[in-house]
């Protein structure tokens, strides 16, 4: 019975020293890979405010688009030629936790370009109408709904210091 404690004590001891070791691992690389120099703490941290910021607005983006907020979605837009939903969308998930999701912005923070891997909700009316379908249409029904997966490719502005969508382009996944 002690040899089996002993044996969990190590094995925990182990798997818990892993992650501190690789941690740390990572954490010490010296010099930097920017060729040699550290970026300024203030340039790394503005950088993070605006992933953060443009992060916010795909939430928002997604939000908008899904409860059907069109005065809000173009809102965020800094043309309004610049956010065009193909018919019937009527809403957008994110597809997993972003893991494929790449974010790039300029050296000079101004412009920004994107590559979201979403779910696009879309709903097509069944038709002809008949007295069928029309029953089904008051209880919620009386569509197709389907769910696909899509790469969002986004280019944006920054205008008074805000973050605008300057295009949106979906690309079938």
């Amino acid at each position: 019975m002690s040899t089996t404690r002993r044996t969990f004590i190590a094995v925990a001891g182990a798997a818990l020293s892993a992650p501190v070791a690789a941690a740390a691992a990572t954490t010490s690389s010296w010099p930097p890979p920017s060729g040699g120099r550290a970026d300024s703490l203030e340039a790394r941290l503005a950088k993070l405010e605006d992933l953060n910021e443009l992060r916010a607005l795909n939430q928002a983006f997604a939000r908008h688009v899904t409860s059907g907020a069109t005065e809000e979605l173009a809102a965020l837009a800094a043309e309004p030629s610049g956010v065009v939903l193909e018919p019937g969308v009527v809403g957008i998930s994110h597809d997993g936790v972003g893991e494929h999701d790449v974010i790039e912005i300029a050296p000079d923070r101004q412009t920004a370009t994107a590559r979201l891997h979403v779910a696009v909700h879309t709903e097509t009316v069944i038709g002809p109408d008949c007295p069928l379908l029309e029953m089904a249409r008051q209880q919620g029904g009386g569509v197709i709904s389907r769910a696909e997966p899509v790469v969002l490719e986004k280019a944006y502005v920054r205008r008074d210091g805000v973050w605008k969508i300057l295009r949106v382009t979906a690309v079938r996944a």
